[in-house]
C-alpha cells in the first residue's frame, strides 16, 4: 500500500482513502492507517491531529476535483448568459460523473460515508460540498422563479440523494448490470443523462408543496 516516492502526508491520506472504504471510519485506527502508509503513529498525529482530521482530509482529496470541474463548468457557461438553462446548470453539475475524474473505488467510499453517523458525516460533507451546492442553488435561482429558497434547496439536496444512490447502485433493482465489455464512460453517460432528465424534470415543476389535506 505504501508509495515511497509519494510524500509522508499523500502516503497518509492514500492509506486512510484505502482503509475507511474497506472498513468504515470507526473500525479504522490511526494506527493501523500510519502502518498502511509506512509511516510511525507520530507523523499521523502531527500532519492530520486526529482520525476525524484525516477523514475530512481524505474526503478532500476525493471532493476538490470533482467541485473544481463543477465549478470550472459553470463558470464557462455563466460566460456565455444568452445560452445558461437548467439542463446546461445540470449538465455542469453531473459533468465529473462523465468526464473521467472518478475511478472506481468511489461509489465504495460514498457508501461507508453515509453509512457513518450523522453528527460525525454531516459537518464534513457541509465543509467540502455546501459552497459548490450554494453556487449551483444561485445559478438556478433566476432559472426557476417559481421556487423559494428554501424549497430550491430542498429540490437539490433530492438531486444529490439520487445521484449518491446512483452512485451504489448503478442499475435498477430487477435489472442485470451491463455486460463486462461494455465501455464504462459510455454507461456512465448514459445512467447520468437519466438521472439528469429526472432532476431536470422535477426542479422545473411547480412549486406548490402544500399538503394533501392542504389542498382538500
Amino acid at each position: 500500500m505504501s508509495n515511497p516516492t509519494a510524500t509522508t502526508r499523500q502516503r497518509i491520506i492514500a492509506a486512510a482513502d484505502t482503509l475507511f472504504a474497506e472498513r468504515g471510519f470507526a473500525a479504522t485506527s490511526l494506527r493501523s492507517i500510519a502502518a498502511g502508509a509506512g509511516v510511525n503513529l507520530a507523523a499521523a498525529n502531527y500532519h492530520f491531529g486526529s482520525k476525524q482530521g484525516l477523514l475530512s482530509a481524505a474526503l478532500h482529496a476525493r471532493i476538490a476535483p470533482i467541485n473544481e470541474v463543477r465549478l470550472q463548468a459553470l463558470d464557462d457557461l455563466e460566460a456565455r448568459p444568452a445560452t445558461i438553462s437548467v439542463v446546461k446548470v445540470m449538465d455542469a453539475f453531473f459533468l465529473p460523473f462523465v468526464s473521467g475524474e472518478l475511478d472506481g473505488s468511489l461509489p465504495r467510499i460514498i457508501a461507508r460515508i453515509h453509512a457513518e453517523p450523522e453528527d460525525l458525516i454531516r459537518p464534513l460533507l457541509t465543509q467540502h460540498f455546501l459552497p459548490v451546492v450554494e453556487r449551483f442553488a444561485g445559478a438556478l435561482r433566476p432559472l426557476l422563479p417559481h421556487l423559494d429558497s428554501d424549497e430550491l434547496r430542498w429540490r437539490l439536496h433530492f438531486a444529490v440523494g439520487a445521484m449518491i444512490h446512483l452512485l451504489i447502485f448503478p442499475t435498477p433493482m430487477g435489472m442485470n448490470a451491463p455486460p463486462a465489455g461494455d465501455s464504462v464512460s459510455e454507461t456512465a453517460a448514459t445512467t447520468f443523462y437519466r438521472l439528469q432528465q429526472f432532476v431536470v424534470a422535477g426542479l422545473q415543476q411547480g412549486g406548490d408543496t402544500s399538503t394533501e389535506e392542504q389542498r382538500a
